[in-house]
């Protein structure tokens, strides 16, 4: 109807339609969002525009109003605006071209926001409101989601204005798009599959390296997973996942936990890079830099936990930027000193350099939000982390290769030492029993002519009795007494008398078997025990043993005297009797041959001889 009278005025009146045209041809129009179905995801800059309010007192009546200052997206370099204290207004007028009702969303791609405000404003006048954001508790948002994101439901050939209150505390990123329902299910879910195989190699990762401590008590191990611990927390915190399943009920006093984790964990660093680069022995000097810096950064922790979260932000950035400049000037240093695993952590603090200075630019509105710059940090910490555990994994096995040298070199020198102590153990033993022979050499044996003495010959007859108990064969016991042995040493010295008694001594000890003894009781007595004899025999033995002793023999100074002697000799099985009562029975023999006329054999059968 209405387009049938324009027509009708247009044709009647030429002038009235020219005028019309140049009327709308200096009006700009509006540029609208279109959604059509033919892309399912929008990035909506071109036709949107935003407005600074730098108090934050406008409400959504006053950007309504027709004098808002909006000014295109077009302006702004890029779509961070950095760390900026004003609150930002978007304005996207939004025309469905769908054929049927629909459900889009508009998403934001960074999940540190403080507070969100989504005002549908459609046709009909009716004005719909949605509220998102770290600041505000999970249960009210709209979607509950790691990321900001709020659900339209666009009906077919609708037209509506969308307008976006955004606050901020930390860096201000506008970067957002308009998806279709299924395609946000879709890719939600891969980006949640991804942050979990991020968050669960942290998990593990810290897990196994705090095992690694409990079994080798490295102090490196344990500050590794501290730091990984602490950078994890607070990237969860950043990335959105903390405050959906660990704090959704936070708010505002979460904002502490970016700054304040990361500032930690960058002293953290400090601390196991000094630790694992072992600087203290091979380079003291980067070593106190080190400790220095680590101190420091304890402070920036103490500051960032009681200063504005904003300027914890500020912190932060600064604390880990410089943190990894500074050990990778520490890891270079320690690849020219040829430390162990220097490179390998050289490496990884540069992938952690890489992927925390696409964040920081990107925060900082030099690089535009994008899948690196918004997962820098988590692909670049990954790296690093992952890095650093297969380098924490050689020391661990350098330094078990190492305890293994240490113990085999150990139970070596216990070996030796004991392959020492027992040749000491057999030398000393020997000469103990070598001691022990000569000292009972000493006890038995005659000091003078070397024979046995009287112990020597009751130790020798004490096994022969049991012998010839056993065996059931008699004793020869015999008893020598020179004849004028004391004239000799009266009219030559006791000198010469030594000599004659050693030399007798030596004689009988030529005329015995090995297994008989020869012994001097004293003065010039000198006895006989002799094994196994025959009683046919032993009167004929006595008197060739008389008559070597008979022989002359040479006392020195070229001179010679022949002595004589009186031989008794007791020859029976013993039974019950000592050596005492023996040599008593011998005694008498020998008594028999002095009172005879000397120098004679006297023997004596006992009674079961």
């Amino acid at each position: 109807m209405i387009s049938s009278l324009t027509s009708v005025v247009f044709s009647r009146c030429p002038l009235l339609a020219l005028l019309f045209c140049l009327l709308f041809a200096v009006v700009p129009v509006r540029a609208e969002v279109v959604v059509d179905g033919s892309i399912e995801e929008l990035r909506p800059y071109s036709a949107s525009d935003f407005l600074r309010d730098a108090d934050g007192s406008l409400g959504l009546a006053d950007v309504q109003q027709p004098s808002a200052d909006f000014a295109p997206f077009s302006q702004l370099a890029s779509l961070n605006l950095g760390y900026t204290p004003d609150v930002l207004w978007v304005r996207m007028p939004l025309r469905s071209e769908l054929k049927q009702h629909s459900r889009w969303l508009l998403e934001m791609d960074y999940a540190y926001l403080d507070d969100l405000q989504l005002y549908i404003v459609r046709a009909d006048g009716r004005i719909e409101q949605q509220q998102a954001g770290r600041h505000i508790p999970l249960a009210q948002w709209p979607l509950a989601n790691r990321k900001p994101a709020f659900p339209l439901q666009l009906d077919a050939g609708e037209s509506l204005m969308l307008y976006l209150r955004i606050e901020n505390h930390a860096a201000m990123a506008l970067d957002m798009r308009l998806i279709s329902e299924p395609l946000f299910n879709l890719q939600d879910r891969r980006a949640l599959i991804m942050l979990a195989l991020y968050f669960g190699t942290l998990l593990a990762l810290g897990a196994y390296n705090l095992l690694l401590y409990f079994s080798v008590r490295q102090p490196g191990f344990l500050l590794y997973t501290l730091f990984e611990l602490s950078f994890g927390f607070a990237a969860s915190s950043m990335n959105g996942i903390g405050p959906v399943l660990l704090w959704p009920e936070a708010g505002a006093a979460a904002d502490f936990i970016v700054p304040v984790f990361f500032t930690l964990a960058t002293a953290l660093a400090v601390l196991f890079a000094r630790s694992f680069l072992q600087l203290r022995e091979v380079a003291p000097g980067w070593h106190r830099f080190l400790t220095m810096v680590a101190l420091c950064w304890f402070a920036a922790t103490l500051v960032a936990a009681l200063v504005p979260p904003a300027v914890g932000l500020r912190i932060m950035a600064m604390t880990g930027i410089l943190t990894t400049l500074s050990l990778l000037a520490t890891g270079i240093a320690a690849m020219r000193l040829r430390i162990h695993g220097s490179g390998i952590f050289v490496l990884a603090w540069f992938m952690l350099l890489i992927g925390t200075s696409l964040l920081s630019l990107r925060n900082a509105g030099l690089l535009p939000s994008n899948f690196i710059t918004v997962y820098g940090m988590q692909l670049g910490s990954a790296l690093e982390m992952l890095l650093l555990s297969f380098a924490l994994g050689a020391r661990f096995n350098l330094l078990k290769k190492q305890k293994e040298n240490a113990q085999q070199a150990l139970v070596d020198t216990l070996r030796e030492h004991e392959r020492i102590l027992e040749a000491r153990v057999a030398k000393r033993t020997e000469e103990l029993l070598d001691a022990k022979a000569r000292l009972e050499k000493m006890v038995t044996e005659d000091a003078l002519t070397g024979i046995l003495n009287r112990l020597g010959l009751r130790q020798y007859y004490s096994a022969a009795r049991k012998r010839a108990l056993r065996n059931h064969t008699p004793l020869a016991v015999m008893l020598i007494d020179l004849d004028g042995f004391k004239p000799v040493n009266d009219q030559f010295g006791h000198e010469a008398g030594d000599l004659l008694l050693t030399a007798v001594a030596q004689r009988m000890a030529a005329a015995v078997r090995e297994t008989d003894a020869v012994g001097r009781i004293g003065g010039d007595e000198f006895v006989l025990i002799l094994e196994g004899c025959e009683a046919s025999e032993i009167q004929g033995f006595a008197e060739r043993l008389l008559a070597a002793i008979n022989e002359p023999m040479d006392i020195g100074d070229q001179r010679t005297l022949r002595v004589e002697a009186s031989v008794g000799v007791y020859f029976a099985l013993p039974e019950d009797e000592q050596l005492k009562t023996i040599l008593c029975y011998a005694d008498d023999a020998m008594y028999q041959v002095k009172r005879g006329g000397k120098n004679g054999v006297a023997v004596v059968f006992g009674e079961a001889a």
